[in-house]
């Protein structure tokens, strides 16, 4: 009886963990660089995945508690590390070293680095889109700059609904959400003052025309993963949206 026991403990510790640890990922370049990824599998078949992009003073590992979540509900999930940040880095790609260049030389660090995002982050895409097939339906979260690439995204794949978490955009960025991303599923939040990000995310609401489409804002000026302390449902909130989404 014993035996039994101990079986039922380990077939249940087995479930558990894999319901709540993210499988690790390779993914490779066109030309050949190494981006890591965590997954979130779904517990059961899925034909739904939530694509995640973090901001640019974090890493994938922001949006662990949100993966866990969506695999639970049956929904699969990928938290990206950008090139150059986390653990997509090497020595050509670095986030620290470009911080660390002189003023005159960092903008054009930057732009060689991030130029290779909008392809980086469709192979992101396309892993979800082999887990969840050709009738599948995926949602992406930008935070901050991981919003700008999520409007790259939506207007060049197919995207169900779009979370915009601490997302200060351009003109031309707002404009191109108008144009062809304005009757997807919005879900934006930002704090009041967070100066533009706020501004530009009232913009970006007032421009959204789904029904489904919400704005959160918050007092204070916390930009991004801090929201997450300061109101611990968010997280929680964020999963029910992309939920019914979906």
């Amino acid at each position: 009886m014993k035996d039994y026991k101990k079986l039922g403990v380990l077939i249940f510790s087995l479930y558990f963990s894999s319901a709540l640890y993210a499988q690790e990922l390779t993914l490779t370049t066109q030309d050949k660089f190494t981006l890591k990824a965590d997954f979130f599998e779904s517990t059961i078949t899925s034909h739904n995945a939530v694509l995640m992009l973090h901001q640019c003073n974090h890493n994938k590992n922001m949006y662990e508690s949100i993966g866990n979540m969506l695999s639970r509900q049956g929904i699969h999930a990928l938290s990206l590390d950008f090139r150059g940040f986390g653990e997509s880095k090497n020595q050509q790609y670095n986030i620290e070293k470009i911080r660390d260049l002189p003023e005159n030389s960092r903008r054009a660090a930057w732009l060689n680095l991030s130029k290779h995002w909008p392809s980086d982050v469709a192979l992101g895409y396309n892993f979800l889109k082999h887990k969840t097939g050709k009738n599948g339906q995926i949602a992406v979260i930008g935070a901050s700059c991981g919003g700008a690439q999520a409007i790259s995204l939506a207007q060049s794949a197919p995207t169900s609904a779009m979370v915009f978490f601490s997302s200060a955009q351009n003109d031309d960025n707002i404009r191109r959400y108008q144009t062809s991303l304005a009757n997807t599923p919005t879900l934006i939040i930002a704090a009041e003052q967070d100066g533009n990000t706020y501004i530009s995310a009232k913009k970006l609401f007032d421009s959204a025309t789904h029904s489904n489409s919400k704005f959160i804002s918050y007092k204070g000026a916390e930009h991004g993963y801090p929201l997450f302390k300061k109101d611990l449902n968010l997280e929680q909130l964020i999963v029910s949206w992309l939920t019914q989404q979906l």
